[in-house]
């Protein structure tokens, strides 16, 4: 059976939620005003994520590009990526951020990702307009959608927040911590904890080991 590794970016690859803090940085007012309705649930992400980036000024955006590329990754992510090509795993990003941010930070990494999925930043008008292929329901980016396209692969997931609860919830093999694990926790669905990559490679290096015809 294929194998496929669906990832979520921020606060996931990254070690710091990066989004929300170049939105609280480049859209401080805006931020102000529509985060808490994103947390309560008052908003969807759908909704409030592009009100919030559309205030930011298109010239600004080369700004949040650059600040993107001195966010660190979470540890192990390099060796991660060693351990997926060894076992013939394609890595999905999956991120509810704008594609442009992601590629910046990872693009020391890009050949070695099979796809990244994320809304995009238009920057032809004075302010940002966001656009999204893949929107769905609540989402910006439909993630469990995007993990359909996979048909009957094993679909592995790695995730950190209530945004990559739908993600989590269609995986096979879930990897999560901070918010997704006590959320996931709450629903009773089982799944793996994690701090770092290092983590993850030697839970899955253990997992094949015991399941080789799902290697």
């Amino acid at each position: 059976m294929k194998t496929v590794l669906f990832s979520d970016f921020d606060g996931t690859i990254t070690e710091q939620e990066t989004f929300s803090l170049l939105m609280r940085e480049f859209a401080p007012e805006a931020s102000r005003r529509i985060v808490p309705r994103l947390l309560s649930g008052e908003t969807t992400l759908r909704e409030g994520v592009p009100a919030i980036l559309e205030t930011i000024p298109s010239e600004r955006f080369p700004e949040m590009i650059d600040r993107m590329r001195t966010m660190s990754l979470r540890p192990g992510f390099p060796e991660f990526l060693d351990f997926l090509e060894r076992h013939a795993i394609p890595l999905v990003v999956l991120s509810g951020s704008l594609v442009e941010l992601v590629i910046a930070r990872l693009a020391p990494y890009r050949t070695r990702i099979a796809r990244v999925v994320a809304a995009h930043a238009d920057t032809d008008a004075p302010f940002l307009r966001i656009r999204s292929e893949t929107a769905g329901g609540d989402e910006l980016v439909h993630k469990a959608a995007v993990m359909r396209e996979y048909g009957e692969a094993l679909k592995i997931a790695v995730g950190d927040s209530v945004t990559d609860l739908t993600m989590a919830r269609e995986a096979d093999l879930i990897f999560a911590r901070s918010i997704l694990a006590e959320r996931l926790s709450k629903e009773n669905r089982p799944h793996v904890r994690y701090e770092t990559f290092f983590e993850i490679s030697n839970y899955l290096e253990s997992f094949f080991k015991r399941n080789p015809s799902l290697d």
